[in-house]
């Protein structure tokens, strides 16, 4: 049964609202009648009320006033004003406080009991929602990791800074750290032994995980993103090195437990950072370090400090190196290519000093480069065939010049695949030309606008690509058709000469036609060789 107070300083009024509405139908029962804006406070502040009922105009403290109190003190009760002034700035400045609605005296109470009902509705409405939201609280908290795992630091603090108190999270730590455990074979084990069963045994990794860290970690909360749970720590430690040693020796030995298991796991190790805005950032050093397991399949743990060099910028081999490679290949320069390579070994050899991890950077740099072979739409199949046998026996490279000679020589490789490919394309584009004048010569418009348009490229582009290609004009080359059909009319047809220049359209003199078709031309009469 909802609990409601009447406020106000006149006796009649609140005895009026008290008998006059039927509060067992409304399941409410009045349980305080106060004559006190101040009393009414204190009696909130000891107890629960559901809806309050008050007037406006009171000694000591206002309607108004008590509104903006009560709903500090319990912010999900209903309060309906009551004033016996007509002015409607007391309605608009109730409503901006939050009170549910506003009632004019004199009061119609079959009106107030409308209004009460409809108060009610929406507080058990509300009381519904508030259960389920409590009862979701566990989700919202893994809501809340996953936004602050995928937002900046800004993004995260102006978004999600209300939420740790909400939620009751101890996050004031001196250090943080994202840890991500990948199930490789999900797949498998969900085809073998079913999607719950799978996931029931996911829970008892993230367990023994959680049984692992509980000792050396104030905190630690593990989301589990179907395929992989994503581990997150804080801690007091003195130093971030000392934290990143710790998590790192507890993670080395939970990976050979859980390779016991039925699962096969990677384990990437992002960064430790310093504040908890900054949590993205571990989260996408773990990913990036875990990106390496394609390239030694036979770890399992991937530190992200072990595949960034430490005097080289992250930044090095995903942008600035890739771009400059792929402008080399598009030049076909060579020349320029080798003394790229030398440059590259010099830095790759000065900053990382094993063998995997300079084997890594250009694997990285040959990713981009078959990426950009396939949005050219460029058979690449030989190169990616030459990288994965090559991935297969990296430890035959005795030294560093032999993996930078194969890098050459893939390399080079692509220029011959960009060459071969242009050549396919002009001869493509010259015949796609040829058989669009055959077929358009008589038109009278036919020009090299037209054909350019038709093969979508430009005519200025077009008209050097087929001069390059062919080693003649693009408009000899309708000469040409268009005398071919006329010697064939004359030779084939009985058709009139006129109408046989009509076919053709001869718009050139034959001065301007080649030798060969000049010769033929000699024996078509002018009407046919100069129709204007």
């Amino acid at each position: 049964m909802y609990k409601i107070m009447i406020v106000d300083d006149n006796h009649l009024s609140i005895e009026g609202i008290y008998n006059r509405i039927n509060w067992q139908q409304l399941n409410a029962q009045v349980t305080h009648k106060v004559y006190d804006g101040k009393m009414s406070l204190e009696i909130l502040k000891s107890e629960a009320i559901d809806l309050i009922i008050s007037d406006i105009e009171m000694p000591q403290l206002d309607g108004l006033s008590l509104a903006k109190e009560a709903l500090t003190i319990h912010p999900n009760i209903k309060i309906i004003l009551i004033s016996a002034f007509d002015k409607f700035e007391y309605a608009k400045q109730a409503i901006r406080l939050g009170a549910f609605d506003y009632v004019e005296k004199p009061l119609n109470y079959e009106y107030l009991e409308q209004i009460l009902k409809k108060a009610l509705n929406s507080l058990a409405n509300e009381q519904k929602n508030l259960a389920i939201l409590k009862h979701s609280k566990p989700l919202m908290i893994d809501n809340f990791f996953f936004e602050l795992l995928n937002s900046t630091c800004e993004e995260a603090k102006y978004s999600l800074d209300n939420y740790p108190n909400y939620l009751n999270l101890e996050l004031n730590y001196r250090y943080f750290q994202t840890i991500i455990v990948r199930v490789e074979n999900a797949k498998e084990i969900k085809d073998r032994i079913g999607v719950e069963k799978y996931h029931v045994s996911l829970m008892s990794i993230s367990d023994k995980i959680k049984e692992s860290l509980k000792d050396d970690f104030f905190m630690v909360h593990i989301l589990s993103n179907f395929n992989e749970l994503i581990v997150i720590i804080g801690h007091n430690y003195s130093s971030s090195k000392y934290f990143h040693k710790r998590a790192t020796e507890i993670f080395t030995d939970l990976s050979s437990t859980l390779h016991t298991q039925i699962f096969e796991v990677h384990i990437g190790i992002g960064n430790v950072v310093k504040y908890l805005w900054n949590l993205a950032l571990s989260y996408e050093d773990a990913s990036k370090a875990l990106e390496y397991c394609f390239f030694f399949p036979q770890k399992e743990i991937f530190d992200i400090r072990d595949t960034i060099g430490k005097g080289l910028p992250q930044e090095f081999y995903q942008t600035q190196h890739e771009e400059e490679l792929i402008q080399l290949i598009c030049k076909k320069d060579l020349d320029a290519l080798e003394e790229w390579m030398n440059q590259l070994a010099r830095e790759l050899l000065a900053n990382y000093r094993t063998k995997q991890l300079v084997f890594i950077q250009i694997y990285t740099l040959l990713g981009r480069l078959l990426k950009f072979l396939y949005e050219m739409d460029i058979d690449s199949k030989n190169i990616e065939k030459e990288i994965i046998e090559v991935y297969s026996k990296i430890d035959a490279f005795n030294n560093s010049s032999e993996i930078f000679k194969w890098f050459n020589k893939i390399c080079k490789l692509a220029c011959e695949k960009m060459n071969a490919s242009i050549k396919t394309y002009h001869d493509r584009t010259c015949a796609s030309v040829i058989s669009y004048v055959k077929e358009h010569y008589n038109d009278a418009n036919l020009s090299l606008n037209n054909i350019a348009d038709y093969v979508n490229v430009s005519s200025s582009h077009l008209s050097a690509l087929f001069k390059k290609n062919s080693g003649t004009n693009i408009s000899d080359i309708i000469t040409s058709v268009r005398i071919d059909a006329a010697c064939q009319l004359l030779t084939n047809t009985t058709i009139p000469l006129k109408e046989i220049s009509e076919k053709s359209v001869i718009l050139t003199n034959t001065i301007s036609v080649p030798v060969s078709k000049r010769k033929q031309a000699k024996h078509l009469p002018s009407i046919v060789r100069n129709t204007p």
